[in-house]
């Protein structure tokens, strides 16, 4: 399965199926262009870590558990030549370690909008329930069960469309 297949059936983004496989260090199987072919054994790692999310952990504090794979022979790791020197070694890793950097900050960040948007959701879901409270206690208090409200722009229209008429039919 390919990663617009598994992001379909997450419900999620490419993007994000490949963030989590390289910030979780999942092990996956790569084709010859490098792109992820995931099993199913993938999917189902991928589905709990989707829930971990859901219900509140952070992605760094995610522990997927994965099913070893055989790697393909021509996905063995290559060492890095040391032709360039130490100093590319050195800002190699200290790429490496500012990429891990960021992901984190921008895991922190999105986390901390998710728990931010369910708070506001919550918020408005109270104001709802105490509208609909208030208009259960307003309704009860009308003197004929059957009266239902009558709204302001109901009657707004009305007045327009005789002013539109007598406009028309006045000489």
């Amino acid at each position: 399965m390919n990663t617009a297949a598994v992001a379909k059936e997450l419900g999620v983004s490419t993007k994000t199926v490949q963030r989590w496989v390289k910030q979780l260090e999942l092990p996956m199987e790569r084709n010859e262009l490098g792109h992820y072919h995931f099993r199913e054994e993938d999917l189902n790692t991928l589905k709990g870590v989707k829930e971990q999310l859901h219900s509140g952990v952070l992605l760094q504090d995610i522990k997927a558990e994965t099913a070893p794979h055989a790697a393909p022979p021509e996905a063995e790791a290559v060492p890095v030549s040391n032709s360039a020197g130490p100093r590319a070694a050195e800002l190699e890793d200290r790429l490496n370690l500012m990429e891990q950097k960021l992901n984190h900050k921008a895991d922190a960040v999105v986390s901390y909008q998710l728990l931010q948007h369910r708070r506001e959701m919550e918020e408005l879901n109270k104001k709802i329930h105490k509208l609909e409270q208030t208009i259960d206690i307003l309704f009860a208090q009308l003197p004929e069960a059957n009266l239902e409200p009558v709204l302001m722009f109901e009657n707004q229209k009305l007045n327009k469309r005789k002013g539109l008429l007598k406009s028309i039919f006045s000489l």
